[in-house]
């Protein structure tokens, strides 16, 4: 509910958070409080608001008849340049042809409204209305001197406690605006000793999870990148000394800076949105530049909490495909069997082996297109190797279709390869002075998307050939960072080159998946894991190393913003493509269960028993697909174990991975608690069977433990797992756990 109360206050309340700021006298937005719902508002506003009777020394004060108020030593909902104010800005512009900094908004009128408020201009993703109970508050403020406009867009969904913030700047002044910054949103609080939980990494160490003080100075978090990027997902969190915790994140997928500065005044400053280092925007007079949103949700139970917050929001309020509310189908992909040696019996044979193995589908990787037989020619030429695949995508697509399996194919539709008929024919649609000189990545070049020419050939290109082959599912991929940037595309300013291609890439994947509401479309790559991408797709790939060990860190970090129902996962080979790590059979698929599950395997390898294996994994994983993908996820870590459970809403099933890193010599006896557990139930605990070769079950057989215990014990005391071998010799019903290895417990609840 948004509430205009006395003293131009506004009062914005979700189900259980306050959101509070007013109107000062000098016409600037003062931040109050945004925490733990408060029950009386209004009559707390006089105490909460900040006095101000003497200003700071050497303060710059803006108002002469308020000169203590200096904008610099005040929390605020947006801070600009030019007036006294020396922290990073919200809005930061250049006017006219002297380049004049100083803005001077100044409140002038609020509007409060039913439901969202749609962009205007360039279309963003923005979050949706799920519950039809979402409330939009707008405050317009003026700087009447340059006649420039800047909204502050605050739309509210109250179930979900969320706000989602962004940012209008409307040129009237007659002369053209450089905007150097524009950021989404601005928290402000009177208070230093709140840390930062980032997410941090490169390819292949994606999501590495890293908590700082914050302290005097600036910590900036940022993607440089045309997209979000590895180096630094877009979501990051803030807690505070009394356990309580922002969730914040960004609907877009393109460069993003989260600046945090600690003022010697005492004010912690938050601010987040585009890169003002990727971005300047020309707004020509009577134009108007939106920001992306930006999502903002708090919790006093700390981080899992909030995280649960921000969760339910993207579950319900950022996935629109139609599979957002269905479970998400267990692929097998062609790449770790075939590469690039794709063939028509090949895929055929991995076909069979994967309905045997009980999956739904097959994903055509690299491989089938143009002339392709490396990573060095042909990405762009979207049209089957009929060498390789002689009756066409159609007739295998039919056969697969036969078998009751969906049928995917591998996209990286941004590149394209220097020796392409592609690049032959369009070399102006190549991002730079000269395909020949360009700097590369992964022997490719990048389309300019952002022209519309390339814009129709991607949306023609693709939905041609998924009518044709009756496409089920599409995989995006990505595989390059830009270099050169130069385009033949008429843009007015290269500093708006990043946000038009972001601009252009959702407008590209939205048009498919308009022309496709049924097709699942899945993103890759690890350069795009963010809410604007998830608006999109179905589910993403953070990362192309499939390793297990790797991919439990990463889905343990990337658990704590992101729903387990939009993180994809492989279960590929061992030992290991990168890291030659050696994982056995059932811990590979232990982890990969806790996601979106798929198989990168050769099943016409597979012994009858290993055949049996798999098709147990996958039987096992859908008849607990639903609380894998939707259910309570909590990370427990404690040096050489990870725990992973995920339980459904009323605690009477809870499945737990217990994952060792390395075996010790010994060990003696270990606790194993359930913090989920229900304190009122009982509770049937006992690992999950699986088949095992007669190799297998001689060098690990397999224990039985199996235990009757109250909820509260389970929660509490613990139960405590049967001894290890760890050097003095095997003893029926000893659990033996080697390096890399897991057990998935499933427990119950036992019904009178």
């Amino acid at each position: 509910m948004i509430e205009a109360l006395a003293q131009r206050t506004f009062h914005l309340s979700t189900v259980n958070t306050s959101y509070i700021l007013r109107i000062t006298d000098t016409g600037h937005a003062e931040h109050l409080y945004y925490g733990r719902k408060l029950r009386n508002v209004e009559a707390s506003v006089t105490a909460m608001r900040e006095k101000h009777y003497t200003a700071p020394g050497m303060g710059t004060y803006t108002d002469p008849d308020f000169p203590s108020f200096v904008l610099d030593d005040a929390p605020l909902e947006m801070t600009t340049e030019g007036r006294g104010d020396y922290r990073i800005p919200l809005a930061a512009i250049s006017l006219g042809e002297d380049g004049e900094r100083t803005f001077n908004p100044l409140f002038l009128k609020h509007r409060i409204s039913k439901g969202t408020k749609p962009f205007g201009g360039l279309r963003l993703p923005q979050a949706k209305d799920a519950f039809g109970d979402a409330e939009t508050l707008e405050l317009i403020f003026s700087d009447r001197e340059r006649n420039i406009t800047l909204g502050l867009v605050y739309t509210l969904f109250p179930a979900l406690d969320v706000i989602v913030r962004r940012s209008v700047l409307t040129n009237a002044s007659g002369k053209t605006l450089r905007v150097r910054s524009l950021a989404s949103a601005q928290l402000d609080f009177r208070e230093t000793g709140m840390k930062a939980l980032t997410l941090h990494g490169t390819w292949g160490r994606e999501m590495e999870k890293d908590i700082n003080d914050l302290t005097s100075g600036t910590f900036i978090s940022e993607s440089r990148m045309l997209g979000s990027s590895a180096e630094a997902n877009p979501g990051f969190m803030v807690t505070d000394a009394r356990g309580g915790c922002y969730a914040l994140n960004l609907i877009y997928p393109g460069p993003h800076r989260a600046s945090m500065s600690v003022t010697e005044h005492g004010i912690t400053h938050i601010v987040w949105g585009i890169n003002p280092d990727m971005f300047t925007w020309v707004l020509k007079d009577s134009e108007t530049f939106e920001s992306p949103e930006a999502v903002m949700t708090f919790s006093s139970g700390g981080i899992e909490a909030a995280g649960d917050r921000i969760k339910g929001f993207i579950a319900a309020a950022i996935m629109r495909s139609s599979w957002s509310g269905r479970m998400r189908p267990v692929m097998l992909d062609t790449w770790e069997a075939l590469g690039y040696a794709t063939t028509e019996n090949r895929i055929e044979e991995l076909a069979k082996g994967a309905e045997a193995m009980g999956c739904e589908g097959v994903l055509i990787n690299d491989g089938w297109f143009g002339a392709r037989s490396s990573d060095r020619t042909s990405l762009g030429d979207w049209h089957v190797n009929t060498v390789k695949i002689p009756s066409g995508l159609s007739s295998l697509s039919d056969s697969i279709h036969r078998r009751g399996l969906l049928f995917g194919l591998w996209f990286e539709p941004e590149g394209v390869s220097r020796r392409s008929l592609l690049a032959k024919e369009h070399p102006e649609w190549i991002i730079g002075r000269s395909a020949e000189t360009n700097a590369e990545g992964s022997h490719e070049q990048l389309l300019d998307i952002t022209r519309y020419d390339v814009q129709d050939w991607i949306i023609s290109t693709i939905s041609k050939l998924a009518d044709v082959v009756h496409l089920d599912y599409l995989r995006w991929n990505i595989s390059r960072n830009f270099s050169d940037l130069f385009t033949l595309s008429g843009i007015r300013d290269y500093g708006m080159y990043a946000h038009e291609y972001a601009v252009s890439l959702c407008k590209i994947l939205s048009a498919i998946g308009e022309r496709f509401p049924d097709m699942y479309i899945e993103t890759a790559g690890c350069a795009r894991f963010d809410l604007g991408m998830l608006s999109i797709s179905a589910s993403i790939i953070p990362s192309e190393v499939s390793d297990p060990i790797e991919r439990a860190r990463l889905m343990s970090a990337a658990s704590l913003m992101y729903p387990q129902a939009v993180i994809g996962t492989i279960v590929s080979p061992s030992p290991n493509a990168v890291t030659r790590r050696i994982v056995d059979r059932e811990t590979r698929f232990a982890v990969a269960a806790f996601g979106v599950l798929s198989y990168s395997l050769d099943p016409s390898s597979f012994s009858k028993s290993e055949m049996t294996a798999f098709r147990q994994q996958t039987e096992f994983y859908k008849a607990y697909r639903l609380l894998l993908q939707t259910g309570r996820f909590r990370v427990a870590e404690d040096g050489n174990r990870t725990i992973w459970t995920v339980s459904n809403e009323d605690r009477s099933v809870i499945l737990l991975l217990y994952l060792q890193h390395l075996i010790r010599p010994n060990t003696t006896a270990e606790k194993l608690r359930v913090p989920d557990a229900n304190e009122e139930y009982d509770y049937r605990i006992f690992s999950r069977d699986h088949t095992m070769t007669e190799m297998e079950s001689s060098m690990y057989p397999q224990e039985n433990e199996c235990y009757t215990v109250p909820g509260d014990t389970l929660k509490w005391a613990g139960i405590s797992l049967a001894e290890q071998v760890s050097g003095t010799g095997y003893r029926e019903g000893m659990r033996m756990l080697g390096d890399f290895s897991s057990r998935l417990y499933i427990i119950r609840r036992i019904d009178n």
